[in-house]
């Protein structure tokens, strides 16, 4: 969700020793479920919430940082049912959708002036994972100002002291009003300052009319995205991905990168979500 100083993949490379070349052909090869155990699988039959009150809920409403905290000028506040009385999530035949509306009147005085009320949702209480496959099935949401992602933080009882930002592996971002583009990117610190990785994917599909499967394997050495299985991209791992990560999933409403939502963007907006699975390495595979 980082949207900061972009620089070429060949810095990157460079500094990671990494060419292109040397790619593993197995990387490049279309994602194996044989080769694959599943570590995590949410189905969403059901939302399990994390709260006080129910602290083995596996996903939270808000960030690591608080939820007053607006980043990247976005216009959207992301709420909470069980604190604000509006949910922001539903489920409907197994599909879960992040719906984005303009704010309830009823809540104007508690978001922070935003104009629209949105919703986040994370595994940083209950689900963390060192390396492996991270994915999700979903349909995106179409229009100008939305902007919809499936991200990975490392894990941390609380912000570490001293740190600015986290590393980051966008696996899917969107912006509703590119239905044919999505990106993926590393966000890194391992140089001491904020660096962008990014790679942009244009289809000849719509990804907002129908679900595709957004995969991203991390391994010590790389980072490879997929598409429906198929490889997109490859980066090798900066020094700084060293922790455990946990899963993001959001529909934020304009800022910098997205921009404001027009006359032409239809609310309620929804994110449409079929699952979300994490995956560790099965050993007895060589690739």
């Amino acid at each position: 969700m980082k949207k900061m100083t972009h620089k070429h993949l060949f810095l990157l490379a460079s500094l990671a020793g990494f060419s292109g070349t040397t790619l593993a052909q197995s990387e490049k090869m279309p994602l194996d479920d044989a080769c694959w155990n599943v570590s995590f699988e949410e189905p969403f039959d059901k939302l399990s919430l994390w709260s006080e009150a129910n602290p083995e809920g596996i996903w939270r409403t808000q960030y690591i940082w608080s939820r007053e905290t607006i980043i990247n000028d976005e216009q959207q506040f992301y709420i909470d049912p069980q604190q604000h009385g509006v949910s922001p999530f539903s489920i409907d035949d197994g599909i879960l959708s992040i719906t984005a509306s303009v704010t309830p009147r009823a809540l104007r005085g508690v978001v922070e002036g935003q104009p629209y009320v949105s919703g986040v949702l994370t595994t940083e209480k209950n689900f963390s994972q060192q390396y492996g496959r991270f994915e999700v099935r979903a349909q995106l949401p179409a229009g100008q100002g939305l902007w919809s992602a499936f991200w990975l933080l490392p894990s941390f009882d609380q912000w570490p002291e001293g740190v600015a930002v986290l590393p980051e592996i966008d696996v899917m971002e969107n912006l509703g009003h590119q239905p044919n583009t999505y990106h993926t990117t590393l966000h890194t610190n391992e140089t001491g300052e904020l660096t962008s990785f990014p790679f942009d994917h244009t289809m000849k599909s719509d990804l907002t009319k129908d679900f595709h499967l957004y995969s991203v394997v991390w391994t010590p050495e790389s980072v490879n995205w997929y598409l429906d299985g198929q490889w997109k991209a490859s980066s090798p791992t900066p020094g700084d991905y060293t922790r455990p990560v946990h899963f993001l999933l959001n529909l934020a409403v304009g800022g910098t990168w997205p921009g404001s939502p027009d006359a032409t963007t239809e609310f309620p907006a929804s994110f449409n979500i079929d699952y979300v699975r994490a995956w560790t390495h099965n050993d007895s595979c060589s690739s």
